[in-house]
């Protein structure tokens, strides 16, 4: 006699096999999206910062000539107001290409705005709010000393200044908290290196 069929065991070994393997992918899927941790987000600005600092090295973002403005530098400017991006809880990466002491304007009322484009949406204008999305509820706080202690510079040369245009004598932080959780982001000075801590 020849047997065609499955056990009554193998059946429900099967069915048990299946279930297990339901309730697991149920799992992830139902679970949704981690929020971002502090610790991501301090790798982003991080990241930003360095960004800002490759732009001024590279003189990449503005048609510009070396007579006009021979120190082309980029800011990082941390929680100071900005009529191109909303609120005060944010950072910019801005420039002064045409040297009048303006940063981040459009010169002449037109043509190519004065700030980093935005990597991740081709954006002209840089700039990540904390105030909604992804990074609501983060906070960043920074003094880079100078006249506006949240604006870290950059020149042409990768070397990091405060705001009135003087190297950092001394490594900087930038703090990024949230829910009590803090990271510091540490800037060297003659070099720029940015490293999280």
């Amino acid at each position: 006699m020849e047997n065609k069929g499955f056990t009554i065991i193998e059946l429900l070994l099967t069915m048990l096999l299946a279930a297990i393997l339901a309730a697991a992918a149920a799992s992830y899927l139902f679970k949704g999206e981690a929020p971002l941790s502090v610790q991501a987000f301090a790798e982003k600005v991080c990241d930003d910062v360095r960004y800002a600092q490759s732009l001024a090295m590279l003189r990449s973002a503005l048609e510009t000539s070396q007579n006009s403005n021979p120190y082309f530098i980029y800011r990082v400017s941390f929680n100071g107001a900005d009529p191109n991006c909303p609120g005060l809880n944010q950072y910019t990466i801005v420039n002064d290409a045409d040297n009048n002491g303006s940063w981040g304007e459009r010169p002449n009322g037109g043509g190519q705005v004065e700030s980093a484009r935005m990597p991740s949406t081709g954006s002209d204008y840089f700039c990540v709010s904390l105030e909604n999305g992804d990074y609501d509820g983060f906070s960043i706080a920074a003094d880079f000393g100078g006249a506006v202690p949240g604006v870290l510079a950059f020149d042409s040369l990768g070397v990091p200044l405060d705001s009135d245009g003087a190297a950092l004598a001394a490594s900087k932080d930038i703090t990024v908290s949230k829910g009590g959780e803090s990271v510091l982001i540490s800037i060297s000075p003659k070099t720029g290196f940015t490293a999280v801590q």
